[in-house]
């Protein structure tokens, strides 16, 4: 008898640079470079369905062991729906070892659901690098407008997928497949408004036209147009994540609060912290990116 979930999603174990995870039916190990300890309970690792293993490059693939038990692994096209948080959301492996889920996103969905009523009626937030959706539902599901904008049309394919499977499609969202800065840019020039922002940016990327972001590079440009040209300097909130080495919480709270009109920014709040998932048999966490969240004066009581 399996003693994890497996509708859901569970982080096990991690040790030896790697994690063990439970993903609906399938037990699998992922890498996982802070994992630079022993793992608490070496014997669960036994007959895991598959190994992710990444290359020099920075691609991978699946090795699919059948499990332990004679599982029938997963062909290279499985897709299925799994519970996570409140939502019901599509998982893949995909070659680049994502799953289309960030658990450790959750206290972010969590504050996002609480944002929306506490917000003026029409209140649209706008979700960049917005991958496969689930801030976009949180934002949905707490009643807010959302700009839902990626890059690639597959992810933005993905979301509105998930969106009907958890029967948000009744929100008001726009589903966006554009270069982050050029539409951001176009945005100023429309002096379109927006509540909020959330934006989870990558250390490197391409645009659909084969843009390159470099977060060192990119990043504080970005925020000068959207916290500064697009909010006037005063947004109701910002939620900055970032799984790039180098980028503390506080670094990231440096960044936003530089950009944030003085008199609009000592009158909110700042909350800097870690991102992490929760361990089920280490009885810890396992550290997963940094955040830095900005909440104005009408919404800093969610903060305490």
């Amino acid at each position: 008898m399996n003693e994890f979930p497996t509708d859901t999603y569970t982080l096990i174990d991690t040790g030896d640079n790697q994690r063990l995870e439970q993903v609906g039916p399938y037990r699998v190990i992922r890498p996982a470079a802070l994992a630079l300890y022993p793992k608490s309970r070496p014997e669960l690792w036994d007959g895991a369905d598959g190994v992710y293993i990444k290359n020099e490059t920075g691609s991978g693939h699946w090795d699919w062991r059948g499990g332990k038990k004679g599982r029938k692994s997963p062909d290279p096209d499985t897709e299925f729906l799994l519970n996570v948080h409140d939502f019901r959301v599509k998982i893949r492996f995909t070659p680049f070892g994502h799953l289309g889920i960030f658990p450790e996103q959750l206290v972010n969905w969590q504050l996002l659901q609480m944002l929306g009523p506490a917000l003026p009626p029409g209140s649209e937030a706008l979700n960049l690098f917005a991958y496969s959706g689930l801030s976009t539902l949180a934002c949905l599901s707490g009643g807010m407008a959302v700009c839902h904008l990626d890059a690639s049309k597959g992810m933005v394919e993905w979301a509105r997928e998930n969106a009907a499977a958890s029967n948000l499609s009744g929100g008001k969202v726009r589903w966006i497949v554009e270069d982050v800065v050029k539409f951001i840019r176009r945005e100023v020039k429309r002096k379109r408004p927006y509540a909020g922002v959330i934006l989870d940016p990558p250390t490197f990327g391409r645009g659909s036209k084969g843009e390159v972001w470099k977060i060192e590079r990119d990043l504080p440009e970005l925020l000068d147009h959207l916290i500064h040209d697009l909010c006037g300097g005063e947004p109701e909130f910002v939620i900055l994540t970032c799984h790039s080495t180098g980028f503390t919480g506080h670094t990231l709270a440096r960044l936003l609060g530089g950009r944030i009109a003085p008199e609009h920014r000592d009158r909110g709040v700042f909350v800097a912290n870690e991102l992490f998932i929760p361990e089920e048999v280490g009885r810890t966490v396992y550290p997963s990116g940094s955040a830095a969240v900005f909440l104005s004066k009408r919404l800093k009581h969610l903060a305490e």
